[in-house]
């Protein structure tokens, strides 16, 4: 799959929660004492197809997260994709006429 076929599917994403190692621990870790993964992480190299545990030991592993838990894998919505493409053309945009991430405190 090239570059521009990965971009325009609807790529899969994988969230669970992990044990909360801020010292001290954060009040607001739900359930008390874990971290969330909130909105998930795209799986990028096929992890997809390694199943919900293998790939999320794998990202677990690259963010350093221990003791994960609740692991769900799903694939976005046409909804999401949709929104991310529409995101990645605004980006491409500003790149053109100059504006991007690395301006510093220009604006």
């Amino acid at each position: 799959m090239n570059r521009e076929e990965l971009l325009n599917s609807r790529r899969w994403k994988i969230g669970y929660t992990y044990r909360c190692t801020c010292n001290p621990q954060c009040y607001w870790a739900k359930p008390l004492g874990r971290h969330g993964g909130g909105s998930g992480t795209f799986l990028n190299n096929g992890e997809e197809a390694l199943g919900a545990e293998a790939a999320a030991a794998i990202v677990a592993d690259q963010y350093r997260h221990t003791d994960i838990a609740d692991i769900r894998m799903w694939q976005e919505s046409v909804e999401e994709r949709d929104a991310r493409l529409a995101l990645h053309r605004r980006q491409k945009a500003d790149e053109a006429r100059g504006i991007h991430w690395a301006m510093g405190g220009a604006n």
